[in-house]
């Protein structure tokens, strides 16, 4: 008889036996972003690993219980059905014992498609006091005409200068990269400031990137914002 053993997504090695068919852990790789646009697919894929961590030969099969998407069992391609909702996607290895990741071992938020990102502030930022912030300003459209695309993640990351363990200049959040979602009319806003009681460099670039979940760039990722500071 087939035992059904559930594993955790990404499940440590360390003291996990094999089961009948040579397998202790079953991961599914995650895609860049879980934002699925309508339009677009994704293809899951995974691999299963022996008590030691070493990849196994194993067919994972894919499933979802959700009526959303559509998943191809084989391929692990998955295919939006609605521009909203949320998707929950299974994999599993059918042998001797038959071992599963969790029902929501990937959950796909579904989207409408955005078709860019646009910078709506003005890519270069003169500041005129180390205490000012700079304001970044973007926002996702799509559709014809286009309208704002809610919920898309943009990475923003400051490239100049060179991330050190001390920085100078930060994200609101204290760090040298950090991510934001859309709001309602596709918009994001992120400051860019110096650290207090730190004199900033004279010039800081920014990049932002904007991905779909298949990990290709949306048109206008990596556009770059340059912040130079005029030091009083």
């Amino acid at each position: 008889m087939r035992r059904l053993a559930a594993l955790a997504l990404i499940a440590g090695c360390s003291g996990i036996t094999n089961n009948e068919d040579g397998i202790a852990t079953l991961e599914i790789r995650y895609p860049a972003n879980t934002f699925l646009e309508a339009g677009t697919t994704l293809r899951l894929s995974g691999v299963a690993r022996n008590g030691d961590g070493d990849s196994v030969d194993a067919a994972i099969r894919w499933r979802t219980p959700d009526t959303t998407v559509t998943v191809d069992s084989v391929t692990g391609l998955v295919t939006p059905l609605f521009a909203t909702g949320t998707a929950r996607i299974q994999a599993a290895v059918f042998g001797l014992d038959t071992i599963v990741t969790t029902i929501g071992g990937v959950t796909l938020t579904l989207t409408a498609k955005a078709d860019s990102v646009v910078l709506t502030t003005a890519d270069s930022i003169t500041l005129t006091q180390d205490t000012a912030t700079a304001t970044i300003r973007t926002r996702f459209l799509g559709g014809t005409p286009a309208v704002g695309v809610l919920g898309r993640p943009l990475g923003l990351r400051i490239i100049e200068p060179a991330a050190v363990d001390s920085p100078t200049v930060a994200f609101a959040s204290g760090r040298v990269s950090d991510s934001t979602n859309s709001d309602q009319t596709g918009a994001t806003t992120t400051l860019v400031r110096a650290v207090r009681n730190r004199t900033p460099p004279d010039r800081v670039v920014v990049e932002l990137q904007a991905r779909r979940a298949d990990g290709e760039p949306i048109p206008g990722s990596g556009r770059r914002v340059v912040i130079r500071f005029l030091h009083q």
